[in-house]
């Protein structure tokens, strides 16, 4: 929790330098404050589940688990984005590209793992239903809503609930270690800051399902920059794990190119 309203403040300045650089005031009007609030208790809520259900389960079924995001909000979307459909090569693109994940996370070591309770893979499981709920509703908002302004107040409000439950809840601890603050600077400015915005900034103008598919790439990402940076093995699963994700991005690719064309037909 002290990690988290820490870079959450970080997150927050890039929030307000962008909404200075486009001269956005940074009061709410009142139509603003109800998505606002929305949107950051949700965030709030979802990050602990997720915290918690990760604290009670192995890292790598955390992974595969948070993983399903994407399978989430194509599911969830088609009822509340008319336009967001469903079909049936993007449902067998979505589970192409997991079976990928699930291969690169438990390729070597196998489902079971020593950490692991029910309880807490429940928990990753329902955290990534809800943010896959509020990717679309995030969409919904920015329709309406200045990205920036659901970006700050969602790091707000989620820096007000971190800070108080982080002196509840736990004993924060402070450094001047450089590289605690490098890597919160990082998770901060670039994750927090310019990944969340970024984010919102492509879920108000794309359909959300097309923007969460390409979150299956951050676990084979991780597996394949430790084992650049770490020195760790990635393991014999990386390369299978990969061919499929790739051919799920393919197929997913091209029945959304094919939708989109046979939409522009019917608009000539």
């Amino acid at each position: 929790m002290q990690v988290g309203w820490m870079r959450f403040i970080f997150g927050a300045a890039v929030s307000v330098a962008y909404m200075f650089a486009r001269r956005e005031p940074l009061a709410l009007a009142k139509h603003e404050v109800r998505p606002v609030l929305i949107i950051g208790l949700l965030f709030s809520v979802q990050l602990v589940i997720m915290n918690v259900g990760q604290d009670l389960t192995s890292a790598g079924h955390g992974v595969a688990l948070n993983s399903t995001l994407p399978i989430w909000t194509a599911t969830l979307a088609r009822f509340f984005i008319p336009s967001d459909r469903l079909t049936l090569w993007k449902a067998v693109a979505l589970f192409v590209s997991y079976a990928g994940i699930l291969v690169v996370v438990f390729g070597d070591t196998g489902v079971d793992q020593e950490g692991v309770t029910i309880i807490g893979d429940a928990l990753s499981l329902i955290a990534a239903g809800l943010l896959g709920f509020r990717m679309i509703i995030l969409s919904n908002f920015a329709q309406n809503v200045s990205e920036a302004k659901l970006m700050l107040g969602q790091l707000t409000i989620g820096t007000i609930l971190l800070l108080v439950g982080s002196y509840i809840f736990e004993s924060p601890e402070y450094t001047t270690d450089g590289r605690f603050w490098l890597a919160l600077s990082y998770q901060g400015f670039v994750i927090a800051g310019f990944g969340f915005l970024a984010n919102a900034w492509l879920v108000k103008r794309y359909l959300p399902s097309s923007i969460t598919f390409f979150y299956f790439v951050q676990p084979v990402a991780g597996v394949i920059l430790a084992w650049l940076i770490l020195g760790e093995d990635p393991g014999r699963g990386l390369i299978v794990g990969v061919a499929l994700l790739c051919a799920g991005a393919l197929a997913y690719s091209w029945d959304s190119f094919a939708v989109a064309r046979r939409a522009s037909k019917r608009g000539a």
